[in-house]
């Protein structure tokens, strides 16, 4: 009786496991996390950088109807702290807007293995050393969307690449496995992922920069970078971004060594 007990305990929490993965796009399993990091690869990003990412606004998950999708909302915290390029995958048919309707078509494009077309295109990826790939997760996969775009850019396998995205509790590890898959001689560095029920707190804002420092990719570590190449003269002061500036604030070299000056 108890192995019995046991048995329809455990189908019942795999049932209701499977409804919470069934019910929203975002949502895989728990749904209190708020962050999630990892990675094949530790080290710094380098060289100039592109963001590539894929975003649906309209009803979402635990937020409503916004008029920028989360994951957007998490490329504006990267655009604001570092020094990076942009480029959103637009699909050619955009996404239902009810959340609902939503659920079905993404649950037939990946029963089908549907390859969605995208109608906008980049063509200068071979101008960047470092790419951040990212979007939501849906039913603890990336859209397959990204398949699409994969397919479509060979040229990102050389690429430092740098995964991210939103979800509603799976993490954004799978972005990091398509990624292995396409381009498995990649250098994949830390990924990040935030819930997207509060990737609009400011604490997720927080969360993003502790994530680009440690990549060194933040504007104070680029602008060290940048500092150190220009010049090796003493007494001088520039800016984050590296230019010369009169007064305090801003990055000094003494003797070889670095100090920010904040007053």
């Amino acid at each position: 009786m108890k192995k019995i007990l046991t048995i329809v305990l455990t189908f019942c929490a795999f049932i209701a496991a499977m409804a919470c993965g069934s019910n929203d796009p975002e949502v895989d399993g728990t749904t209190g996390a708020t962050e999630q990091t990892g990675g094949e690869g530790e080290g710094t990003a380098k060289g100039k950088m592109l963001v590539i990412y894929f975003s649906r606004a309209d009803e979402n998950w635990q937020v409503g109807y916004v008029e920028r999708g989360n994951t957007a909302v998490m490329v504006d915290y990267i655009k604001e702290l570092a020094d990076v390029d942009v480029f959103e995958i637009v699909p050619e048919v955009a996404y239902p807007a009810a959340y609902d309707e939503c659920i079905a078509y993404v649950t037939e494009e990946i029963n089908e293995n549907r390859r969605p077309a995208y109608k906008n295109e980049i063509t200068n990826i071979n101008d960047y050393e470092t790419v951040f790939i990212g979007g939501p997760i849906w039913w603890a996969r990336p859209p397959m969307l990204f398949r699409t775009f994969f397919e479509a850019h060979p040229e990102l396998a050389d690429k430092t690449i740098i995964p991210f995205g939103t979800h509603g509790g799976s993490g954004v590890s799978s972005y990091t496995e398509l990624i292995k898959e396409y381009y498995p001689n990649a250098t994949v560095l830390e990924s990040l992922g935030i819930a997207g029920a509060s990737i609009r707190n400011e604490s997720s804002r927080q969360t993003v920069e502790n994530w680009l420092k440690r990549l060194g990719v933040d504007k104070q570590s680029t602008a060290i970078r940048n500092v150190r190449s220009r010049t090796a003269d003493n007494g001088v002061t520039y800016s984050p971004n590296g230019m010369r500036v009169n007064g305090q604030h801003g990055i000094q070299i003494r003797n070889g060594k670095k100090y920010i000056h904040t007053r």
